[in-house]
């Protein structure tokens, strides 16, 4: 073989030398690549479960077996604002110390035992209110033999729509409330016919004190429980002709007693609220007006305190009021009024909460005329108008279950007049009441009362009342 033949024979076998180098490398590249491929489709196929493996089983329960259930639509607590308005939301209630048992009197009672509400820290407009309907049975048996005794069916009804405007800058507010109400039947003593009953304008710095001017009501002392409902059929009693004792502070128009606490249509008031700390509140009111009852002006002053630990409340408050005509031309008619009411109560929270009450008043009464001394400017003593007040009762609320309360409370006024006229009005009565969706109450009264009436120079006689009633209440 000649030199040139070698030359070519070891050129041939270098290029394919070189060749399969090059295809051995690709090949190796490749592997793990397809490796990787292989390994996660088998990890893949490890994995997933069967269609059969898919579905829990029977009872079982787990992430798969909570997938397949759709989720609930979640609920707001409140509904969203329209623009500035929306309903009240629970925190406009406030409950610095416990207020009572839920759904109970002492957590329902009108003026949050004295912690201003609605509490509503920002600028807006608040909507709340309640409507209720009574059903009542009334069997009144009078002992004086021209007055017939009777039985009756009442039913009577109210609605309430509440506004309370607000304006919050920080701590400080200005606020005011309208309470516009209607009225199905009802007697006239609310007291007297009325188509609002707040009406006021409020200004101070949250939590900590305000001024408030208009028509509300006093802070609650005297405190009744379940039952004895103002304008209800077990309230009034066994009601006579005659004057029919009553609370002191709390009196309607057929009774000695002054009204003081309730809102009254021509009687403005004005009051200063300090709360040095969250179990300590005070007001000072002030009344100014006229009285449909008396026919006289009237001035006077209402200092009250609470002192609230939740489980322990002791309110206090007195009374001083003037009663007086502008002109003494055409009566010489005049009064003065003096007393003053405390209570104690206990909330063993959930479970029962109770309390007592006591009240005293002293009513000095002066007639239209003085046929001693026909120039006087007051009139001759009212023996039988001065009234010396004592009132006394106590209340008991049980939880029977989480909705169902069971109550009781009993009432002794007695008054005693200037021509040794003796009269006095027991009222005692139980409840039940069952809450439905939390803001339906369904409640039943039983009542009995006794009134004695002994005004002197005749005989005395006693009259006595037994009433039923059924109300449903909606709270929005």
């Amino acid at each position: 073989m000649t030199p040139r033949a070698w030359a070519l024979c070891l050129l041939s076998t270098a290029f394919f030398a070189y060749s399969g180098a090059a295809r051995a490398q690709d090949d190796d590249d490749d592997a793990p690549a397809a490796k990787a491929e292989k390994s996660a489709k088998d990890t893949d196929t490890d994995a997933a479960p069967s269609d059969d493996a898919k579905k829990p089983t029977e009872g079982a329960k787990g992430e798969a077996h909570e997938s397949l259930v759709p989720p609930k639509p979640t609920e707001a607590d409140e509904p969203p604002p329209v623009g500035p308005v929306e309903r009240l939301p629970p925190s406009a209630y406030p409950e610095w110390k416990t207020r009572g048992l839920r759904g109970g009197s002492l957590w329902l009672s009108n003026n949050m035992h004295g912690m201003p509400w609605p509490y509503y820290p920002k600028t807006g407009i608040g909507v709340s209110g309640y409507v209720w309907q009574d059903i009542s049975y009334l069997s009144l048996q009078y002992g004086l033999p021209n007055e017939f005794s009777h039985k009756q069916l009442k039913n009577q009804g109210r609605g309430l729509l509440r506004l309370t405007p607000t304006y919050s800058a920080g701590d400080y507010y200005l606020q005011g409330q309208i309470e516009v109400v209607g009225n199905e039947y009802q007697t006239s003593d609310q007291p007297f016919i009325s188509d609002i009953d707040d009406l006021w304008i409020r200004v101070g710095q949250w939590k900590t004190w305000d001024v408030q001017v208009g028509r509300f009501e006093a802070f609650e002392v005297y405190h009744f429980g379940m039952g004895m409902d103002l304008n209800t059929v077990e309230r009034q009693g066994a009601k006579d002709s005659a004057k029919t004792p009553d609370v002191f502070e709390l009196g309607n128009s057929n009774s000695y007693s002054p009204n003081i606490v309730y809102r009254q249509d021509s009687i403005m008031n004005l009051a200063a609220h300090v709360y040095p700390s969250d179990s300590l509140r005070f007001e000072l009111l002030g009344q100014l007006g006229y009285d449909p009852t008396t026919t006289l002006d009237v001035a006077g002053v209402r200092p009250a305190a609470v002192f609230d630990l939740g489980w322990l409340k002791l309110k206090a408050a007195g009374d001083y009021q003037r009663k007086f005509t502008a002109s003494s031309q055409f009566t010489k008619a005049s009064q003065r009024i003096a007393g003053g009411v405390g209570a104690i109560q206990f909330v063993i929270d959930p479970y029962l909460e109770f309390g007592g009450n006591i009240a005293y008043g002293n009513i000095n009464a002066y007639s239209s005329m003085n046929t001693t001394d026909p120039n006087a400017t007051i009139g001759d003593h009212d023996t039988a108008g001065s009234v010396t007040d004592l009132d006394y009762g106590g209340f008991a609320n049980l939880r029977v279950v989480n909705d169902l309360l069971l109550g009781g409370g009993v009432n002794y006024d007695q008054e005693t007049n200037q021509q040794q006229g003796v009269f006095s009005h027991l009222q005692t009565f139980g409840a039940l009441q069952y809450t439905l969706f939390k803001q339906l109450y369904i409640k039943v009264v039983g009542a009995y009362a006794k009134a004695h009436f002994a005004p002197g120079g005749i005989t005395p006689w006693d009259d006595t009342m037994l009433s039923g009633r059924l109300r449903l209440m909606y709270l929005y």
